[in-house]
């Protein structure tokens, strides 16, 4: 069995010296989970090429070395425990990612792509975000003020969202069931679906929320913005500090700014919509477009909505 890269660490912690473990035996490549006490988790490739180098990365440490049987080591470690949620999904890409495309190219290489991307996601600095934008923005926030903060705790509600991370999905619960939220006006009948990968659950639960929403004016009953919502959930999180702290760190990463113009999109919610993607859900993914197809972008019309969904 596959266990996720934070119980291996889990596991690490618990031993209280320094040690690492296989992510899982059938993984192609040799990376191993990394945990060195008090508090600082990694993950170490074993590679027979030695590693090209690469840039340092904002509170996230890379060492390489040459081993005593003339192979390589490559270890990622955390330094900045606030960024454990972020460092959590690096990982779990890196593994996921190599799994995928281990015959494409040397190991260092295939992590340290992954690592570049990152980089990029971690240390770029948005303008600001566009109206379409906060409306996404708007629609996940309701999700996890609505839905997850009142299921789970504030912790493994707030590490759900992965979309800031770079996530094919919005949201994946604890259970491994995934979220992909739309924002669309109150009486859409279709979305909009980016990618191949959106709608492909992986082997995963994968539901569609749909969130409607009813542009208003700022003082009508029930309107809302951006910075109100942020402001509402903040204070839901007010007596769990890690999960408070992680959540202004993830919206950083959407592009968020308290002092910018985010007002100017004020709706109403009108109700949220779940659909299971399964079966003859309408989805086009890399497994069932033609051979050639490496992308798309595509509308669906939505399914009836099932009652008490």
């Amino acid at each position: 069995m596959t266990m996720r890269i934070e119980d291996l660490w889990t596991s690490l912690r618990r031993e209280a010296v320094e040690s690492q473990r296989r992510v899982d035996a059938t993984h192609p490549l040799d990376l191993y989970a990394d945990f060195e006490p008090p508090d600082r988790p990694g993950l170490v490739l074993v590679c027979d090429e030695p590693p090209a180098d690469a840039p340092a990365m904002q509170a996230i440490g890379l060492e390489r070395r040459r081993r005593q049987d003339g192979r390589w080591s490559m270890r990622l470690f955390l330094e900045e425990p606030r960024l454990l949620p972020v460092f959590t999904e690096l990982c779990r890409d890196i593994v996921e990612f190599t799994r995928a495309n281990a015959r494409s190219g040397p190991a260092s290489g295939l992590v340290l792509s992954r690592i570049a991307r990152w980089r990029s996601l971690m240390e770029s600095q948005p303008p600001g975000l566009t109206r379409s934008q906060l409306r996404g923005l708007i629609g996940e926030l309701l999700v996890l003020e609505q839905e997850l903060l009142p299921a789970l705790s504030a912790d493994q509600a707030v590490a759900a969202w992965t979309g800031p991370l770079g996530a094919s999905q919005d949201f994946r619960l604890p259970d491994g069931t995934k979220l992909e939220v739309k924002a669309v006006d109150r009486h859409a009948d279709r979305v909009r679906i980016n990618g191949l990968e959106q709608l492909d659950s992986g082997g995963d639960p994968l539901r569609l929320v749909v969130v409607r929403l009813e542009d208003t004016a700022a003082g009508a009953e029930g309107a809302l913005t951006a910075g109100s919502l942020v402001s509402r959930v903040r204070a839901r999180l007010e007596h769990a500090p890690d999960a408070l702290q992680a959540l202004d760190l993830l919206l950083g990463f959407v592009g968020w700014v308290d002092t910018a113009d985010t007002e100017h999109v004020v709706v109403r919610l009108e109700r949220i919509e779940h659909h299971d993607v399964r079966g003859d859900f309408p989805r086009l993914t890399a497994a069932n477009v033609p051979g050639g197809v490496i992308e798309a972008t595509y509308e669906i019309q939505l399914p009836p909505v099932v009652p008490g969904s």
